[in-house]
């Protein structure tokens, strides 16, 4: 029995590095005085996984625990991109937990045990392991978002997180028991083949069990109509806390979404295509509408995340490997260029929060207003950002799907979202300064910085640069 077992460990090797070190600050969570020590622990861990996985990239598939969880270059590219999340994120919270009453050693555990969630979401063939691992990145989001107790607003946003979770929760099981009584298995490969030749329009109740755990899947990645979660959980938690919410959690819901759409129910690929155009048109119209009329930044980055989330799904629209390849190369720049500009609102404090906090912060910082404005075209999609890689793949692969429609409305809706982007650029470079000069920033939110802005760079001079690591499961 060893040996198996062994075998069946050796293929979660990052996941278990992340329990290991989020145990390690559980215990010894009294003892510690500051965040560097926490802050460390969580980077190196990350950078570990980054390191074993990305050993692995280029291996040939294996599956573990009886089929139930594999390790292929598609989940390995996702665990390299959950876990550089993780170390940002982690960098970024240094300021938040020396300014606030936050346990410092659980609050990186919880970082580590949601980051090892996606993980596992990432590398999961089986529904069941699917749903377990949604909900330990989700109940660890919970506490994450509440977690600075002596916050109202913060309370206020995790019960509602809750709420709304709880219930898109049910929705996915729900699905996930009307697709077993269906198919006789929870595996994704048999459910294929138990739904090859059996029509969703003779089916009603298969139907339903397909979109049921669409439902679910897109409340993860606050797809319209499942995003209401979105706005007040960002506003409510601390600004790196809302950066995970929308990198890594964009990122392992795209995982899990990429693998099911393709793998599970690609049978059903022209239902999913129409389910999935729905949600991607609604999620663009939506989040880049909407966010025009806010003035809180985290609000604001919320919806932003909401219709860079129908972004992502024109990838999967098309319903082919090319497509999920596509969504891949938008998840990746999309979690730098998004963590990148909620660093600069990290930085520049509670004035980086609101819409005022902007003016003529060109004249008091002006690398940081730079940084900023890097971040916001590459949001808008304006060459030579990686920005414009992402969305013009997505885009390209959607229009050779055959939905015509629906690309010309994402470039609409990119030329709406400038005009909230460059607002802000506008506010910075155009207007005099309303707040006094912003205090410098720890060291560790200036490497956060520089990482999220070298990639946003890269990504748009060498578009090409991921397709060799870019392979669908």
């Amino acid at each position: 029995m060893t040996g198996p077992i062994s075998a069946d460990l050796a293929l979660l090797v990052p996941e278990l590095i992340l329990v290991s070190v989020a145990l390690a600050l559980i215990l010894a969570a009294r003892r510690i005085q500051g965040s560097q020590i926490a802050v460390a622990a969580t980077v190196l861990a990350a950078l570990a996984a980054v390191l074993v996985s990305g050993f692995s990239l280029s291996s040939g598939p294996s599956t573990a625990f009886g089929g139930m969880l594999t390790r292929d270059s598609y989940s390995q590219f996702f665990k390299i991109l959950i876990a550089a999340s993780l170390a940002l994120a982690a960098l970024l919270s240094v300021r938040t937990v020396d300014g606030r009453q936050v346990p410092r050693g659980e609050y990186h555990a919880l970082l580590l045990l949601a980051s090892t969630g996606m993980m596992l979401a990432a590398s999961t063939l089986d529904l069941l392991t699917l749903y377990l691992s949604l909900e330990l990145m989700t109940l660890c989001a919970y506490i994450l978002v509440g977690i600075t107790v002596e916050s109202p607003a913060s309370n206020e946003a995790a019960i509602k997180y809750l709420l709304l979770g709880s219930f898109a929760s049910a929705l996915l099981l729900f699905g996930i028991s009307l697709t077993y009584g269906f198919a006789g298995t929870t595996d994704f490969a048999a459910i294929a083949s138990a739904f090859s030749g059996r029509g969703p329009g003779g089916q009603p109740l298969l139907l339903v069990a397909v979109g049921l755990v669409m439902a679910g899947l897109a409340f993860k990645i606050a797809a319209v109509p499942f995003h209401t979660w979105a706005p007040d959980a960002y506003q409510g938690a601390s600004a790196p806390v809302a950066a995970f919410l929308a990198a890594g959690f964009k990122a392992a819901g795209l995982a899990a979404l990429g693998r099911v759409c393709l793998i599970a129910f690609g049978s059903e690929a022209e239902i999913l295509s129409l389910l999935l155009a729905g949600l991607a048109a609604l999620s663009i119209v939506v989040g880049s509408v909407v966010a025009l009329s806010q003035t809180d930044m985290k609000r604001m980055l919320a919806y932003s995340s909401i219709a860079h989330a129908g972004y992502a799904l024109l990838g999967l629209c098309a319903g082919t490997p090319q497509g999920v390849q596509a969504t891949m190369t938008y998840a990746f720049f999309y979690v730098f260029m998004t963590i990148g500009t909620f660093g600069v609102v990290i930085a520049l404090g509670p004035r980086g929060e609101t819409l005022q906090g902007y003016h003529g912060l060109a004249a008091q910082r002006p690398w940081t207003a730079a940084l900023m404005m890097l971040f916001l075209l590459a949001l808008t999609g304006i060459p030579p950002t990686s920005g414009f890689a992402a969305k013009f793949v997505v885009i390209l692969r959607a229009v050779s799907a055959g939905f015509v429609p629906l690309a010309v409305l994402a470039v609409a809706c990119s030329v709406v979202s400038a005009f909230l982007y460059l607002r802000v650029v506008v506010l910075m470079y155009m207007k005099e300064p309303k707040e006094p000069e912003p205090s410098r920033f720890p060291v560790a939110i200036s490497a956060a910085l520089v990482v999220s802005a070298l990639v946003t760079v890269i990504g748009g001079l060498l578009p090409g640069s991921l397709t060799p690591w870019v392979k669908a499961p």
